[in-house]
């Protein structure tokens, strides 16, 4: 997961980039008496907003979090769409438009250069990043923190452990007793102190640790660090307290924005009902021919308060998929039909839902609604997981955007992670930005079963 601070380095050199490039067309496309940025200002903010609007959308920031190919990728389709809307955009305008030469130089120079950086960074990382060196306070069982904190910071060195002599731990040396963290700190020359659940702090080694904060160091609560950077809440160490002193649940203590959610519910589902209505006539036409069968699939799943509702969805499957009762979907699962694949990988299958949504049944965003079979089994074997029942399940969610399709217990336990965080940090702008990762998901289908 990439931090707010990070993603904004990197977009301020995606800005850097775009300006060069229209510095340069002035230099090269634009007539010598005219100032790209004075005289062409509308097509230059049209250009810049455009760019950076899709390259976040296919999130063409994860530069060293995955393969540069994919990264590639993604930065080639937002630019793609930048200039194709950044172009319908200024021929709206008389005044406000590049000619086509310039149009063509701007797109070739800007996903150079931002080509560029990206290639840069990924050849000299190593040089480029100084891990952080992590002392815990607390005793890590089960080596959980060092999961916790390989996903978050996975260069961040973990130096040891102050508290108990002779735990079970799997992050290495107890270095000393609470009362000395800020000496064992300096030390060791830690640059993070991660305070864990069962820290033993009383008032002095608090103390200790507000001038360590003081003198420059970072103190974090594993929970909070984990929630602000990974966005997820881990479960292996929340306990029901943190959760009840802890801020957010807006939602559930809110009935103003509980309203105003539900209104934005129904107006983005009728305004997405003009653009797909067209796609679902003919989804429904191909599924009509292909397969014997109702086109829409009708499923019991598992909504608010735990109270079951019927949801729509087109039918992706054999008629015969679940003739032997329910089972997870699973990747190249042999009961889905050709055309249902393609629909299932781009999220068409899911448009008859937009119907649950103006039921009231569910929410535009939200988690994604189970079947009783499962949320039973789930219930007993995960804990919170009844907390996701206490918002609206979603058409799309933050879990569906940051993880892909659950087929285990496993996968739901993760997914219950993001879904938390969710509930408990939910806002309009956290939606937007759902809405706009779902575009990225759907123009990069992966995950989709």
């Amino acid at each position: 997961m990439i931090s707010a601070y990070r993603r904004a380095l990197l977009q301020a050199l995606d800005v850097l980039c775009l300006l060069i490039a229209l510095a340069l067309a002035e230099l090269t496309t634009i007539p010598q008496d005219l100032n790209v940025f004075l005289d062409y200002t509308g097509a230059s903010l049209f250009t810049v907003f455009f760019y950076l609007l899709f390259l976040y959308i296919t999130d063409a920031y994860k530069v060293g979090f995955e393969d540069f190919r994919e990264t590639m990728g993604r930065l080639l389709v937002g630019c793609v769409l930048g200039i194709l809307s950044s172009t319908v955009a200024s021929y709206a305008f008389d005044h406000w438009r590049f000619d086509r030469i310039t149009l063509v130089f701007l797109f070739a120079v800007s996903t150079a250069l931002c080509l560029a950086w990206r290639g840069f960074y990924y050849r000299n990382a190593e040089r480029l990043t100084h891990p952080l060196r992590v002392l815990l306070v607390g005793v890590d069982r089960a080596g959980k923190v060092r999961q916790l904190l390989s996903e978050g910071l996975p260069k961040a060195k973990i130096l040891g452990y102050v508290g108990e002599e002779g735990q079970d731990t799997a992050v290495g040396p107890c270095l000393g007793a609470p009362f000395d963290t800020l000496r064992i700190a300096r030390e060791t020359q830690a640059t993070m102190i991660v305070l864990l659940p069962d820290a033993p702090i009383d008032d002095d080694i608090a103390h200790e640790l507000l001038m360590a904060k003081l003198g420059g160091k970072m103190v974090v609560d594993i929970r909070s660090f984990y929630e602000h950077v990974v966005k997820r809440l881990p479960l292996s160490q929340i306990t029901e307290e943190w959760l009840l002193l802890t801020e957010g649940f807006s939602l559930n203590t809110r009935g103003s924005l509980r309203r105003l959610k539900r209104a934005v519910d129904v107006f983005c589902s009728l305004l997405l009902l003009i653009p797909a209505a067209p796609i679902m006539l003919l989804t429904a036409i191909i599924i009509r021919f292909e397969s014997p069968g109702p086109v829409i699939y009708r499923q019991d799943r598992v909504g608010l308060y735990e109270k079951e509702f019927t949801l729509y969805k087109f039918r992706s499957m054999r008629t015969d998929a679940e003739a032997n009762g329910a089972v997870w979907a699973k990747a190249n699962d042999s009961r889905v039909t050709r055309f249902g694949r393609f629909i299932r990988k781009v999220r068409i299958d899911e448009l008859p839902q937009i119907w649950n949504i103006l039921k009231g049944d569910m929410s535009f965003i939200g988690p994604r609604p189970e079947r009783m079979t499962f949320v039973e089994k789930l219930k007993k074997d995960i804990p919170y997981y009844s907390m996701r029942h206490t918002v609206k399940p979603g058409l799309t969610g933050w879990a569906q955007v940051s993880y892909p399709y659950g087929a285990s217990e496993e996968d739901a336990r993760f997914k219950l992670e993001y879904d938390l965080y969710y509930i408990k940090n939910m806002s309009l702008l956290l939606d937007i930005h759902i809405i706009f990762k779902t575009i990225g998901v759907v123009l990069f289908p992966k995950g989709a079963r």
